[in-house]
């Protein structure tokens, strides 16, 4: 998975949003915390990179196994790597973002 920094940022930005929320402080409307941009938006793009990395991948090892192209075994094993290390990222970006919303749920408020 690839995140670029303005969406690093923007999700960032988002999970202090919430935490100001819920600790009572003033908050500014989500165009303005995000810079105009949609979290979900951002999610639901990188889950969807992911999925196009997989499927990607798995049509490569497809090809590869029944010889119908020109692929070679190395193109086969990088497109599985990098579809595994996407899912890998995406898996740790949901672990976060679960910490962060047990820690937001439980601020005393």
């Amino acid at each position: 998975m690839t995140m670029s920094t303005p969406n690093v940022d923007a999700m960032i930005t988002r999970m202090q949003a919430l935490a100001a929320a819920a600790s009572g402080k003033p908050v500014a409307t989500d165009a303005q915390s995000a810079n105009g941009v949609d979290f979900s938006a951002i999610l639901k793009n990188a889950i969807e990179n992911v999925n196009t990395a997989s499927n990607s991948a798995q049509a490569k090892a497809q090809s590869f196994s029944t010889g119908a192209s020109d692929t070679s075994l190395e193109d086969v094993i990088v497109s599985l790597q990098k579809a595994n290390l996407s899912l890998q990222g995406m898996i740790a970006v949901r672990n976060k973002l679960v910490e962060a919303y047990k820690e937001v749920t439980n601020l005393q408020v």
